[in-house]
């Protein structure tokens, strides 16, 4: 068979392509303190800092790195963001964890009013 040949066979041929879905999972953090001991030391104490500020109803921080702190994922649902667009309840918390931001390679951040 020539070269051509096989070519033109292909070509001929159907292309599939298999897509798999990109799933995102985000260990839910409930504000309880009963599940601060499943968070590793540096997560605790960035939950420590949303904690004490937003008084969140539902806070979630999770390292999504690998476990080397380089980034985070994280969800805060608080009453202070009522009346806020979304860009404003981002820079809040942004601004509150800037020195921390700057060590890290990304930032997963979902924010809600409650």
């Amino acid at each position: 068979m020539s070269l051509s040949r096989v070519f033109r066979a292909r070509v001929r041929m159907p292309l599939t392509t298999t897509r798999l879905p990109i799933q995102f999972s985000l260990q839910r953090f409930q504000s309880s303190s009963a599940s601060l001991p499943q968070m590793g030391e540096y997560e605790t104490q960035i939950y420590n800092i949303l904690q004490k500020e937003f008084d969140p109803v539902n806070l979630q921080v999770q390292d999504v790195s690998g476990g080397c702190g380089s980034m985070f994922a994280i969800l805060v649902e608080s009453p202070k963001f009522k009346g806020l667009p979304m860009i404003k309840q981002h820079r809040l918390v942004n601004d509150l964890l800037k020195d921390e931001i700057k060590k890290w390679h990304g930032l997963q951040l979902k924010t809600k009013s409650a």
